[in-house]
């Protein structure tokens, strides 16, 4: 499992983050968003192994929507610490890691491509 979590160091803007967060993933209580940073606790993960057809099938890439939300998030000063499996990580292995697993999608793409050709 390739899980990525976030913390989120506690400061003024807390409701802007909440706002960011939820506009990922509405499933989340403000609340429990909100505790979770006080507590400097994980505030929402992504598994990077995700995949949902029928996203794929209207264009939508969760994977893309999760590196945009910590964009966003970086934008609005958050300062974010991020976890791959429960260890520290970096927003630069994040984004190498996001870019093979697109090169991977593409190759099987054009395997499955071909092979419907044969």
């Amino acid at each position: 499992m390739d899980l990525i979590q976030l913390k989120i160091e506690k400061d003024n803007s807390i409701a802007k983050y909440i706002k960011i967060i939820r506009g990922f993933d509405s499933s989340l209580s403000m609340s429990s968003i909100k505790q979770s940073i006080e507590k400097n606790d994980f505030v929402i993960g992504f598994d990077l192994e995700y995949y949902d057809v029928l996203e794929d099938l209207n264009g939508f890439d969760k994977k893309k929507a999760f590196r945009s939300m910590i964009e966003e998030l970086s934008q609005a000063g958050a300062q974010i610490s991020i976890y791959e499996d429960g260890e520290l990580s970096s927003i630069e292995l994040l984004d190498n890691r996001l870019k093979i697993l697109d090169e991977i999608r593409q190759e099987v793409e054009i395997d499955m491509d071909r092979e419907a050709e044969d």
